[in-house]
């Protein structure tokens, strides 16, 4: 087996940063890129060949099951791994989860991580099953999110400062399916403006404030 390609997408730099140090010796694994957002993903690496993606759940914007239909969009080949620290398989919903190659808590070990990822590599999946007091005491439900994952991807570029026309361009939308979009997103955010939804958005944790 060649190695790999990694994509790691969590909001988290400690965890990014320590799985990195975990799998930088792996023989499945030939490079890690990383993303803390499904958008800053997308932005940064959606152009670049991927062979696999580690996925956490809960992250701000759009979370990781929503993110998925997104994923596919620009990496339709990679199969997708699921780690996540406060949410268990129980719950994503099935729609979610046959889009999944695998799932892993955030407290698998290092042996565990590099079985999924060749696992998943060679075609198969990778579910850890759940052991009898392996949940965590204040293990959270996936709850989506009001916006559609389209909409959220929109919202994203607003936050970026682009034009519908450019919005249309980055999604391959006409611009008129981005000008309903902007729409909802307004009406959903309860502002008038482009301007005003941004800073609600940002004030709301679904955007974060461009540096």
């Amino acid at each position: 087996m060649s190695q790999a390609r990694l994509l790691l997408i969590d909001d988290h730099t400690l965890f990014r940063t320590g799985l990195k140090l975990l799998l930088a010796a792996s023989p499945n694994v030939a490079s890690i890129m990383e993303a803390g957002s499904v958008m800053e993903a997308t932005e940064a690496h959606g152009d670049k060949p991927v062979d696999i993606l580690l996925l956490d759940i809960q992250m701000p914007g759009l979370n990781g099951i929503e993110g998925i239909k997104v994923l596919r969009r620009h990496f339709s080949r990679a199969p997708i791994v699921i780690v996540s620290g406060t949410s268990g398989i129980d719950a994503i919903p099935d729609e979610a989860r046959k889009e999944v190659a695998g799932f892993l808590p955030k407290s698998a070990d290092p042996r565990e991580i590099e079985e999924a990822i060749a696992c998943c590599l060679a075609g198969g999946t990778y579910f850890q099953t759940e052991q009898p007091g392996d949940r965590l005491p204040h293990t959270r439900a996936y709850k989506p999110s009001q916006l559609t994952p389209r909409q959220l991807e929109v919202l994203n570029q607003l936050n970026l400062g682009r034009s519908n026309k450019v919005i249309a361009y980055h999604l391959g939308l006409s611009e008129n399916t981005v000008r309903v979009h902007v729409a909802a997103i307004l009406d959903h955010l309860g502002v008038v403006s482009r301007v005003e939804a941004i800073l609600e958005a940002q004030r709301r944790g679904l955007v974060q404030a461009q540096r």
